[in-house]
């Protein structure tokens, strides 16, 4: 699993997001050569941003879809506003549109994010699982008592 950001001037670089994303960050700003006091975070192509801030705890598979393109953003919180302004690091005309820059300046919550599946959404899957494992031993002992009639 990979996911692309792009920043700079049409630059592209994979990342494994199977990690936390404070430490999938922290790679992104090493290779795309960012200081590390840079404050960043990701949006998909139409500027919808991910709000990576506020899970760094949580694995970043969670957050993004794989082999999806991001963009580098970079945020900058100033003292004594609460809005942040959001400028990205990606210098493509036929991505960074005015729709763009509209999306950015107005963030989603963080619940439009994707968000992993929720705990029913796992109780079902796993209730098809002893389905399929009931099903599986049904016929294996369908296939005992064959081959008992076959003797």
């Amino acid at each position: 699993m990979f996911i692309t950001v792009r920043f700079g001037d049409c630059q592209e670089a994979l990342f494994n997001p199977n990690c936390m994303t404070k430490v999938l960050l922290e790679d992104i700003k090493k290779r795309c050569r960012l200081g590390r006091e840079e404050i960043i975070d990701l949006s998909d192509e139409s500027g919808n941003l991910k709000n990576l801030l506020e899970h760094k705890t949580e694995y970043a598979t969670e957050l993004l879809k794989a082999r999806h393109s991001f963009i580098l953003i970079k945020v900058d919180k100033k003292e004594g506003e609460e809005a942040s302004t959001y400028t990205p690091l990606l210098n493509d005309i036929r991505t960074i549109t005015s729709t763009f820059l509209q999306h950015l300046t107005r963030p989603q919550s963080s619940q439009s994010s994707i968000s992993p599946p929720s705990r029913q959404g796992r109780r079902k899957s796993s209730g098809n699982w002893a389905k399929a494992r009931t099903s599986l031993a049904l016929s294996g002992e369908l296939r005992k008592r064959i081959r008992t009639k076959k003797s």
